[in-house]
């Protein structure tokens, strides 16, 4: 689709050539505010009737908010109302009613003596037959009833649409179109997942080596609190080196001391079980505790959990195929409001492609609700018409017989599309479907050719040329009013009126 931006200057004839002078056949024609353009909602139906003819589907837009009103009667919308320029209030003086009365001004001759008698009876006269004559050419008027044989005519063809190809009526091939649209929805729904969240407890410790040798512990040293309901572990946040144990008193070999030092812990889970009190016993692995062992040095603190509502691959999963069902229906609603009057969807045709997805949390990720926004593109396939209908006429011309003709308001075309299988085609770039024409076929007789045949004639030369027509069952004739010396038919043919009746002669063609 082409876009055109328009002039607030522009006008009708203006804006037609430039859509003739671009070579797509859907545009996109922007119209700015206060365009002249909104001045009459006829030249909208010109501009419209143009691209009809021009076979282009043009989509019209603006912010102008009368143009967008204009724009909706136009799409034959139903609206409230549509604003007209206020009349002028006529000015009165108060107290006073006004009423205007158009009285037509009539000459009447003045009689002003008895001597201008006869010439006013003469005058008088020659108006009447003046009037008599005017009236007897201009008042009659003819009517003809014939009545012709009818054969009724019903066949079904397959058409391939195909875009990118020229309408081939032997081929039976008729030029297509795929139109585009992009469409984007957001769609918002509460999480279902939860996870357990919080702090690890953490504090000091003072570590005990009752051995001869120091001890090095490395860092992430795993320490374990035996309680009575479970066992809480814990890590070294840093590496340490324990001093081996001394003797207090050198000359007591007895009062040994063993050697300590202080050290920091971070529990190895969250939750406030971890947070033990001052002097709780902890078991270092690897290590029995006559060898080795630590001990709170106060209370560890900061331990702490709660249960938060996250965001689940299920959350996911549901959300996005929740939005497509909404925006596959959004994007076809977008395909048929681009339509013009007379270009036709393939229905079946519309392919919806989701270009892109974005959530506004991860998975696991701490969230009470969660949206998706997608964006998706629409394709479809559509037609011209009147492309359709000259095909069908084209193609079936050489069938009809000789000295018969189909009436254009007697035709009947429907289509059925034959879907995708192993012998059809159904995508937004090519279609095959199934093309009816019903119709009847009547002798060649046209409306236009008799009215200028009895045109001016008398009332016998008028029904001679009618019984000298081929394939007349039976017809009426007639001259009104009848008035004297003014028996012809008239020589204006918007004074004669032709009626064809078909009467079904029980044959088939």
């Amino acid at each position: 689709m082409i876009r055109i931006d328009l002039q607030q200057s522009d006008d009708v004839l203006t804006t037609i050539n430039k859509i003739k002078a671009v070579d797509d056949l859907n545009v996109e024609l922007v119209i700015p505010e206060e365009s002249v353009l909104f001045e009459n909602i006829l030249n909208l139906k010109l501009i419209q009737r143009e691209a009809d003819k021009l076979e282009k589907s043009v989509e019209m837009v603006t912010d102008d908010e009368f143009g967008n009103i204009l724009l909706d009667a136009l799409m034959g919308k139903d609206i409230e109302h549509i604003p007209e320029e206020p009349e002028e209030p006529a000015k009165y003086t108060k107290g006073e009613k006004h009423i205007k009365i158009n009285v037509p001004h009539i000459k009447v001759p003045v009689l002003g003596s008895a001597k201008k008698g006869p010439l006013i009876i003469i005058f008088i006269l020659f108006l009447c037959v003046g009037g008599f004559i005017y009236y007897g050419k201009t008042a009659p008027k003819a009517k003809v009833t014939i009545t012709v044989g009818s054969l009724p005519f019903t066949r079904s063809v397959t058409v391939k649409i195909k875009t990118d190809t020229a309408t081939d009526a032997k081929n039976l091939v008729l030029r297509g179109t795929t139109l585009t649209t992009i469409v984007e929805d957001t769609l918002e729904k509460e999480t279902t997942g939860t996870k357990t969240v919080g702090e690890s407890a953490r504090g000091d410790i003072k570590i005990y080596n009752y051995t001869t040798s120091e001890i090095k512990l490395d860092k992430g040293k795993e320490l374990t609190y035996e309680s009575d309901s479970k066992n809480l572990k814990y890590k070294l946040k840093d590496g340490v080196t324990v001093p081996p144990n001394a003797l207090e008193d050198e000359t007591d070999p007895t009062s040994l001391k063993p050697g300590e030092i202080t050290a920091e812990i971070v529990a190895t889970d969250i939750g406030s079980e971890y947070n033990i009190d001052d002097g709780k016993t902890l078991k270092i692995s690897g290590y029995d505790k006559d060898e080795l062992v630590a001990k709170t040095k106060g209370k560890l603190t900061g331990g702490k959990s709660e249960q938060v509502k996250v965001a689940t691959q299920e959350d996911k999963t549901a959300l996005s195929n929740e939005l497509k069902t909404a925006i596959v229906k959004k994007a076809e609603e977008g395909i048929k409001n681009k339509l013009g009057s007379s270009q036709k969807l393939v229905d079946g045709s519309i392919q919806t492609t989701i270009s892109s997805e974005k959530f506004s949390v991860d998975i696991d990720e701490e969230a009470d609700k969660i949206s998706l926004t997608q964006t998706a593109t629409g394709e479809a396939l559509t037609y011209m018409e009147s492309d359709l209908n000259r095909l069908i006429d084209e193609y079936f011309k050489d069938i009809i017989p000789e000295g018969y003709y189909m009436p254009e308001k007697d035709k009947r075309i429907s289509v059925n599309v034959l879907g995708q299988s192993t012998n059809s085609v159904l995508n937004s770039k090519e279609a095959d479907i199934q093309v009816t024409l019903s119709s009847i076929v009547i002798p060649n007789i046209k409306e236009d050719d008799i009215k200028n045949g009895l045109a001016g004639k008398t009332y016998d030369e008028a029904k001679r040329f009618i019984e000298s027509l081929k394939n007349v069952e039976h017809y009426e004739f007639g001259v009104s009013p009848n008035i004297p010396f003014f028996t012809r038919v008239p020589k204006d043919i918007g004074r004669i009126e032709v009626i064809l009746n078909k009467e079904d002669t029980g044959k088939n063609l």
